[in-house]
């Protein structure tokens, strides 16, 4: 760390060197002040502005300087003349110091004249500080106008101080400026439309008018600055196609990112990477087993290291044209992030902070202690249950044990940058804090970020740079237990612990039930104990030459380090803990590598025809280690995992393990395009890959794509209207290596001891019957899209038809006895996804000085297993008490929930001769699919899939003068979520556990014969159907997912650039039939499930916060 920080010192001081530090050495006798100011302007390459006939009739001068900063010598060179000077923007004005008048009415009245006939100069330049020439320059409301000279300067004459002066250049924004203010530097920014505005593709950029594949490009200006706190957050639900996922509320946990549904069975569904450049490595820095390893089933996010904002764009590459260039890892999608860069002229600092604070959204409804008294006593009395268990009618107390948990959570925010650079180089440095506290007590996240990137251009001929990044993150994972059911956690614990029982004993412990197997929650609370350290540095170096105009040679060297450590400890007055305390350390270090050298080219041949391409090759080495250490039965428990050995020795454990992969790679992509209308785009990668066997180990992914802009043809010319009109088709190959490692070799563990004669012996046997014909997972995809633009621009988007078949599917099947092995990983089956993506953006109003805008997408998708190989069916998936949720099946979506129908409730009068299970009214009736009269496994039926049938996002923008405001809703349709808490609550009243409150206080009873829940006097007459159409629920919802009201404060008011300030508040509120706490949550259900299983409750935040410019 103290090496990366002192690096970025250095880095940062030589930027600001040429715009902060200039000094001057200039030794002349009896010279004219013009020869002095050129010779500054050649040292410093500063511009001296003067008016002539003012130096013309100063004396020559003497001066004498030797390494004498900027303004001190200017103050030395005009000693004793009647000249003053300031310094702004790479200029030295010079101009006449005022003279002190006699206030005689007629120096007065001159005075008076001087104001009102005041004569206003200025230069006219481009953000890069170049000068503008031919820019028209006038006076508003007057017929005075000019044009800027070869140096971009202009001047008028008898100016009144309240004009205003409107400067305008063809493709660049119009200006309007005070005439009053210092107009040394005006500053035009390109009038860029989104047709001519350059995106970020695979390994270069691209005119986005130009892009023949799907890709959706997100500005910073189109986020919500402030209210994010990592990556995926910035995109959801702003990109058509891209459905993102909160898995749990708690700080720092991973998203679910998909793009145009899942590709994968088992292998990853999650998108590639790719910040500036480099793939990033998306597995979670550390994981580990063993007794006292405190399980967090929510993964850290592992782009947590990334400052929201520091990103400058995020491009989304969606289809096989866009993708392929990343071959073996572009099956799921791409994300290129690109972070901000400096820009020539004057330092910027921008320093951003917000403040606020979250509560819990929702949580889950359970009985509190009256009405647990009331309604497990009645149940009881009905038949149910055992008398044993009945609740004392003077029970101790009334504990609501989730609020005993929750508590009001506060967030904050500091970003500081500095930017800025000379014509050659430019530069950007940021630092940045994030702290949250959780909504669940005893969770936290703190984030520190620092980085810099520099970018510097030699003699036109040399580039070089650096991005770099590096950040330290501290977090508490308290809320999840060792293991599953009554082990999972202090979470878990307040939905089902006994609301009659008090926090506390007499004696001051924690009290524990006698009826319960799981811990108090307050005890696990404060008794489980996991903190986690992680230092990540990564970025790249590069090195690039320009060889002839339109041939460049570039070298990246690239690298990702990551350290972590997991200290947990639990206490021995929890049940895990005992006896004397568990302690665990777990260490891990992954690291990345990367070497790539590409070769660019642009060429342009007469008025027709353009191409340019990219090739290159590029080798990536994978590195992993980590090591356990668990301990336990402690006489000191206080000391903990700080002194993890000085448990008892035979019950301490450790161990450790080490992986490593090699990619090696060669690409190339070329683009044509024929007078401007007609393109083409043709892609390919090899990709070799450690992972799999000599057999296959290069996968080959080739693409191509077309393209026709209409709105070039002559024919569409008269249709004014038509901005933009553009057809476009690809069709290529895409991969997926995300496999565990050498699958091909075989593997080894150590088994008991085996006698031979006298000697003991300790026995080795095979675990893995390798496969070395295993080959990539390949995607090949189809896409068909319009893209259009009507109204100069106020209507614009996108339709997009897609179709991905993914072959050779990843599959472990089970392997004859007699071959000693369980399972066996092979090639087998495919999968395809289809769908449609609409982007829509409109600006409603415009004029007048208010706007609205919306911006909207919605995407269609279906997902349907194609085949499976040797198997008709996999039936799988669960979690706690649930077993074999899902299934896998042709023709259907990947594991869609297998389980019963619920038809309703057995009511006195029906017919009970149609079934033989021990039914009475009061029980569940089931669907007898077979007609058999009893209720089995093959009376099982899909009762829905995890993947929704369309997704949505829309936000709403209206601004009016400096205020504005935006709203942002998105939301779901077609998906399903697994209710666990509800399949708990089907169980029989027993341990006296806790139930969701809404179907026992809507119970069956002879006097409230409802057809919607059951009397629960023996809800498993029929077996136990965890999975059935109650547990299994609507994860359809509407949610105002942020609104943001900001103000932008006029510059006049302050010495800022800018001056904005803001409130925003997310999650505001959500529609939804799912009884669980967000319908979005996926606690454990994995890439291809969604099941909720005591989730950490989604939050709602508040926030407040400041963006500054100076």
């Amino acid at each position: 760390m103290k090496i990366t920080y002192l690096l970025l010192t250095v880095l940062l001081f030589q930027a600001n060197a040429e715009t902060l530090a200039q000094r001057l050495t200039i030794k002349k006798a009896s010279t004219s002040l013009r020869s002095i100011f050129t010779e500054i302007n050649n040292q410093t390459g500063y511009s001296v502005i003067y008016s002539v006939k003012h130096i013309e009739r100063m004396p020559a001068v003497s001066v004498s300087l030797a390494d004498v900063p900027l303004e001190r010598a200017m103050e030395q060179i005009l000693t004793g003349l009647p000249l003053d000077f300031t310094i702004a923007n790479k200029e030295i004005v010079i101009k006449e110091k005022r003279r002190p008048r006699v206030s005689s009415p007629s120096s007065i009245k001159e005075t008076a004249l001087e104001v009102i006939q005041q004569t206003v100069t200025g230069r006219v330049i481009d953000e890069q500080g170049n000068p503008l020439q031919g820019a028209a320059v006038r006076i508003k409301g007057t017929s005075q106008q000019a044009s800027t000279d070869a140096d971009g300067r202009f001047s008028f004459t008898n100016v009144d101080p309240s004009a205003i002066i409107v400067v305008s250049f063809v493709g660049y924004e119009s200006k309007e400026l005070p005439a009053s203010v210092n107009l040394a530097a005006i500053a035009l920014s390109p009038d860029v439309s989104d047709l001519d505005e350059v995106i970020v593709v695979g390994y270069g950029t691209v005119k986005k008018s130009d892009v023949t594949g799907s890709v959706v490009s997100l500005k910073a200006s189109d986020l919500t600055p402030g209210a994010n706190v990592n990556v995926q957050q910035l995109m959801q639900g702003r990109a058509a196609g891209v459905q993102i996922s909160q898995k749990s509320g708690e700080p720092g946990s991973a998203m679910s990112v998909k793009i145009r549904g899942v590709s994968s069975i088992s292998a990853g569904n999650e998108p590639l990477y790719v910040i500036d450049g480099m793939p990033v490595n998306d597995a979670p820095p550390v994981s580990g087993s063993g007794a006292a390893f405190v399980a967090n089933p929510n993964q850290r996010n592992p782009l947590n290291s990334l400052n929201p904002a520091d990103i400058e764009s995020i491009e989304i590459l969606k289809d096989a044209s866009a993708t392929a260039i990343y071959g073996a890892r572009g099956a799921n999608g791409v994300v290129l992030i690109s972070t901000k860069k400096g820009a020539s002229g004057a330092l910027k600092v921008n320093y951003g902070a917000n403040y606020g604070f979250q509560e819990v959204a929702n949580s889950v409804r359970v009985l509190s202690g009256s009405e647990y008294h009331d309604v497990l006593n009645a149940i009881i009395d009905d038949g149910g249950g055992s008398a044993s268990e009945r609740v004392d009618d003077n029970y101790e107390a009334d504990t609501d044990w989730q609020n005993l948990l929750f508590q009001r959570a506060q967030t904050q925010t500091h970003d500081l940058s500095f930017s800025g650079g000379a014509n050659n180089n430019r530069f950007f440095v940021s630092l940045g804090y994030f702290g949250q506290e959780g909504v669940v007590q005893t969770s936290s996240v703190d984030r520190y970020t620092a980085r810099i990137n520099y970018d510097n251009t030699v003699s036109g001929k040399y580039g070089f740079g650096i991005n770099l990044t590096t950040s330290y993150i501290k977090d508490r994972i308290n809320s999840f237990g060792t293991g599953i059911n009554e082990q999972s956690g202090a979470l878990y614990s307040a939905i089902y612990y006994d609301p009659t029982s008090p926090i506390y004993a007499p004696d001051g412990s924690y009290y524990r039930s006698t009826f319960m197997t799981m811990d108090n929650p307050a005890a696990l609370r404060d008794g489980q104990n996991a903190n986690s350290d992680s230092y990540r540095t990564f970025g790249t170096i590069y090195g690039e030459y320009f060889v002839l105009p339109g041939l460049s040679i570039k070298a990246k060297l690239g690298g990702d380090v990551n350290n972590s450590q997991r200290n947990v400890f639990v206490a021995p007055f929890t049940t895990q803990g005992l006896p004397g305390g568990v302690a665990s350390i777990l260490t891990g270090t992954r690291n990345y590598y990367m070497a790539e050298g590409t070769v660019n080219f642009n060429k342009t041949i007469g008025d027709r025809h353009a191409i340019n391409g990219v090739g290159g090759v590029t080798y990536e080495r994978f590195g992993s280690y980590s090591f356990t250490g668990n301990g336990r039965g402690y006489a000191l428990p206080d000391l903990g995992y700080d002194a993890i050995g000085s448990g008892e020795q035979a019950l301490n454990v450790i161990g450790s393990g080490r992986a490593g992969t090699i990619l090696a790679s060669y690409l190339a992509r070329v683009n044509y395009t024929l007078d401007n209308k007609y393109l083409i785009t043709a892609s390919f990668r090899a990709d070799g890959s450690s992972r799999f066997g000599p057999n296959n180990r290069f996968g080959y992914f080739p693409s191509a794509a077309l393209a026709w802009k209409a709105h070039e043809e002559d024919f569409l010319s008269d249709y004014s209207f038509i901005n933009e009109l553009k057809l476009r088709a690809s069709y290529g190959s895409i991969g997926n290596q995300s496999i565990a490692n050498f699958l091909y070799i075989p593997t080894f563990s150590i088994g008991g001891d085996a006698v031979f004669g006298d000697t003991r012996y300790t026995t080795i046997n095979p675990s893995r019957n390798p496969n070395p014909d295993l080959k990539w997972e390949a995607a090949i995809q189809t896409d068909i899209g319009i893209d259009f633009a009507f109204f100069k621009n106020r209507i614009r988007g996108s339709v997009e038809y897609y179709n991905r078949k993914t072959t050779d599917l990843l599959l472990s099947l089970p392997q004859p006895l007699s071959s000693g092995f369980g399972n066996r990983t092979q090639n087998i089956g495919s999968m395809r996804n289809t769908g449609v993506d609409v982007q829509l953006s409109v600006g409603v109003l415009q004029g007048d000085g208010f706007n609205w805008g919306i911006d909207g997408n919605i995407s269609f998708l279906k997902n349907k297993v194609v085949d499976l190989g040797p198997l008709n069916r996999i039936i799988q998936g669960g979690a706690g008490f649930i077993n074999n949720a899902s299934i896998i099946m042709p023709g259907r979506s990947i594991s869609s929930y297998y389980g019963y129908e619920v038809l309703g409730v057995w009511q006195e009068g029906d017919d009970f001769s149609t079934t033989t299970d021990n039914v009475k009214p009061g029980d569940l009736k089931y669907r007898d699919v077979n007609g058999d009269g009893t209720i089995t496994d093959v009376d099982r039926m899909i009762l829905g899939k995890p993947l929704p049938d369309f997704t949505y996002g829309m936000a709403n923008t209206f601004s009016y003068k400096n205020l504005s405001l935006m709203v942002y809703l998105e939301g779901s349709k077609g998906g399903s979520i697994l209710n666990s808490m509800l399949v708990d609550s089907y169980f029989p009243i027993s341990f006296r556990r806790n139930k969701v409150a809404e179907p026992y206080l809507n119970r069956w009873t002879p006097s409230n014969p409802t057809n919607e829940y059951p009397s629960f006097v023996n809800p498993t007459s029929q077996g136990q159907r965890q999975v059935n159409s109650r547990t299994v629920e609507t994860a359809d919802y509407l949610r105002l997912q942020s609104a943001r009201l900001s103000y932008n404060l006029p510059v006049k008011v302050a010495f800022f650039n800018s001056l904005n300030v803001y409130v925003v508040g997310q999650n505001l509120f959500t529609i939804t039939k799912y009884s669980g706490v967000d319908p979005a949550v996926n606690s454990i259900g994995g890439d291809v499930l969604k099941i909720d299983f005591a989730a950490y409750p989604f939050t709602r935040s508040y926030l407040m916060g400041i963006n500054l410019e100076f």
